[in-house]
């Protein structure tokens, strides 16, 4: 007579084991049936929490996202192991100040192929400075789409939007340096999207020969390339490299507003027409020149007179100096071009970045050599220019 409860018991275990593979499969078939991608739906449901459309007939009012916001949240995302997506630095305009962002272009591409699919809107305003503004909105069709996202996708997007151990969403905050995740609570955490990772490389000068007139041949650090190679770098993740590029020459170009005089006055700061020429250049200023001696850091850049026309032209080397990461090797040496005109060329061989020596450069570690090859160049240019320019 007992045996008949116990074959019940094992029925029903039979019933519960049916009934969660069922729920399983009902779970993978509305995954399915989103027809989106893993990382399309953790993205749609973010958009989801930071947005809403206004009831008809209230006194609400739409709530929307800002871009630049929701890239902060990607960023986030990503370093939390629950959005698989690249970044790389990339410069943005932020209340009129020009920053370095890590920024997703594949997650900006799955934002705009949701815009496509009219699961999320789109709308354009501008700033009190005059920049436009886009921000982004749930859609009825998306919010359709988002009920049909399973809880596990749902729980894995609450990792980094909700404050931990509570369920505050948090704000994304500017405050006109770096951003912060901020919560109703006053819990608050600085987003490291603004720090550029570093990685090591070594580079020679180069300047095309179109724009050299004489002189001698700039200098090779080829026989250096394997320095970078025993270093190390602070990428924050996980790189999945889909082109990499052989023998990679950069030139970076900017206008600055010259003339004879301002070249003229550039050749005497750099030394051209002395005995000695070149020499170390700073971009400190000196506040008591008539004194004995003088204290500054040691971060220089070295310059080395190449070419020049007094009135015309400058082509030199400059080794620059600046301070690194402790592991983190950088080589790094520019050819400048200056002419009356105002055309500034900056350029560079790049002999190794890492472990990649000459050939098979990653575009990921290019992205982020290509922030010191424009914050560099520049403070190079500034230490050397008139007040006036």
């Amino acid at each position: 007579m007992s045996s008949k409860p116990e074959r019940r018991d094992e029925e029903e275990d039979d019933e519960e084991v049916i009934s969660s593979g069922s729920e399983s499969e009902s779970e993978s078939e509305e995954d399915e049936d989103t027809g989106l991608t893993e990382n399309q739906n953790r993205l749609l449901y973010m958009v989801s929490l930071y947005s809403r459309k206004a009831q008809a007939g209230s006194d609400e009012k739409d709530e929307w996202v800002r871009k630049p916001a929701l890239i902060v949240l990607l960023y986030e995302g990503v370093l939390a192991g629950v959005l698989d997506y690249d970044y790389a630095p990339a410069s943005a305009l932020v209340q009129n100040r020009r920053i370095w962002m890590n920024v997703s272009q594949e997650g900006k591409s799955d934002v705009e192929f949701l815009r496509e699919e009219e699961l999320i809107n789109g709308l354009q305003i501008s700033s009190k400075s005059f920049q436009p503004v886009t921000c982004f909105q749930i859609s009825e069709k998306g919010k359709e789409l988002v009920k049909r996202i399973s809880r596990k996708e749902k729980e894995a997007v609450h990792e980094f939007v909700y404050a931990r151990g509570t369920r505050e969403l948090l704000s994304v905050e500017w405050d006109g340096r770096n951003y912060y995740l901020t919560s109703p609570s006053n819990i608050r955490k600085k987003s490291t999207i603004t720090d550029v990772e570093e990685v090591s490389y070594v580079s020679s000068a180069y300047i095309p020969q179109c724009l050299r007139y004489g002189g001698r041949p700039t200098l090779s650090n080829a026989h250096r390339a394997h320095e970078s190679a025993t270093s190390s770098d602070d990428i924050r993740n996980e790189l999945d490299e889909v082109i990499t590029l052989n023998s990679v020459s950069i030139i970076v170009a900017e206008y600055v507003p010259f003339g004879a005089n301002q070249i003229v006055q550039l050749n005497n700061n750099v030394g051209s027409t002395e005995r000695c020429q070149g020499g170390y250049i700073s971009p400190a200023v000196d506040n008591n020149a008539g004194g004995t001696k003088i204290e500054m850091s040691p971060e220089l850049t070295s310059v080395d007179i190449l070419d020049y026309t007094l009135t015309n032209h400058i082509n030199f080397e400059a080794e620059i100096t600046f301070g690194m990461l402790e592991g983190v090797v950088k080589v790094e040496t520019f050819g400048v071009s200056l002419n009356a005109e105002g055309t500034c060329f900056y350029g560079l061989q790049v002999e190794a970045v890492m472990d990649r020596i000459k050939d098979n450069i990653s575009l990921d570690h290019l992205s982020r050599l290509l922030v010191d090859v424009q914050q560099d160049s520049s403070a190079i240019v500034d230490s050397i220019i008139s007040q006036y320019q």
